[in-house]
């Protein structure tokens, strides 16, 4: 009898656990821990007076993803120009270093982990490529698609800072991925959004539905409305369009915090939190 009220136990006890993972996991969250990977690129800046903003950008990312997003160092790697004012205890960014870095990650990221790739610099459009402008040979977004195409995480976020960014976005659309780029496919000058990103991701002003934490599109609708002020303001004509996407159509939104009346992209950026606690 004892035997038999053992076994029951058992059955019981591995039913219990089997239910509570599923119901773990329905609710998203996953049965193991989540780790957040963080890929920063700077590339190429010829302007000294653009570079020393870019390598701000590098430092104050960087800043960010340790201090307040709570990444450990090891799982951050950065690679800039060799002319970077932020080269110290980086490795240089070109084509074959990042290549090796993102084998690398891929090698080590799980499935259940999250990962961040954050390119700010120059970038031009050749016969509709995308080429990110990096030390030495340049690379397309389509080999940079290819490349996190092998990365198997959870969510994978995705920021292109760089002038024409928006005709990157279908190549790297993907299933539980947001592309955030800092201009249209049709703008070609030079971006300046990481300058009202990066700080609006630690100012508590934007957590608009005050649940006590900025997610990802409220910074983002804080630097798109603050960039269209910067050139409104001067009388400018407008040479930045930040736009979002994230729902798998490969077409990205210019205001996706309108999600629920347009019924476009902006909901799971709406839900994503760069700080996994």
């Amino acid at each position: 009898m004892k035997r038999v009220i053992s076994v029951i136990f058992l059955i019981c006890t591995s039913v219990l656990g089997i239910a509570e993972t599923l119901e773990t996991q329905a609710r998203g969250k996953p049965t193991e821990k989540q780790s957040t990977y963080v890929l920063i690129i700077g590339g190429i800046n010829r302007d000294p007076n653009e570079r020393q903003v870019k390598d701000k950008a590098v430092v104050n990312l960087r800043k960010f993803f340790l201090d307040n997003a709570k990444v450990e160092s090891k799982r951050l790697r950065v690679l800039v120009d060799k002319n970077s004012s932020v080269r110290k205890g980086s490795k240089i960014s070109t084509a074959e270093n990042l290549k090796k870095t993102m084998d690398s990650l891929a090698a080590t990221i799980k499935p259940t982990d999250r990962f961040i790739f954050y390119y700010v610099g120059q970038a031009n459009v050749v016969v509709e490529t995308l080429r990110l402008n990096l030390p030495g040979k340049d690379i397309t977004h389509k080999q940079l698609g290819k490349w996190i195409e092998q990365i198997k995480a959870s969510s994978i976020l995705i920021v292109l800072d760089c002038p024409g960014a928006g005709l990157a976005a279908k190549a790297m659309t993907g299933e539980e991925r947001i592309i955030v780029c800092g201009s249209k496919s049709d703008q070609r000058y030079s971006t300046q959004f990481s300058e009202y990103f990066v700080p609006a991701l630690v100012d508590n002003e934007n957590d608009t539905d005050d649940d006590g934490k900025v997610s990802l599109l409220e910074a983002f609708t804080s630097a798109s409305k603050k960039l269209d002020d910067f050139y409104r303001q001067r009388y400018l004509l407008t040479t930045e369009t930040p736009v979002l996407e994230d729902n798998g159509d490969g077409v990205p939104s210019q205001q996706p915090w309108r999600y629920k009346e347009d019924n476009k992209d902006g909901l799971a950026a709406s839900k994503f939190f760069f700080s996994c606690k």
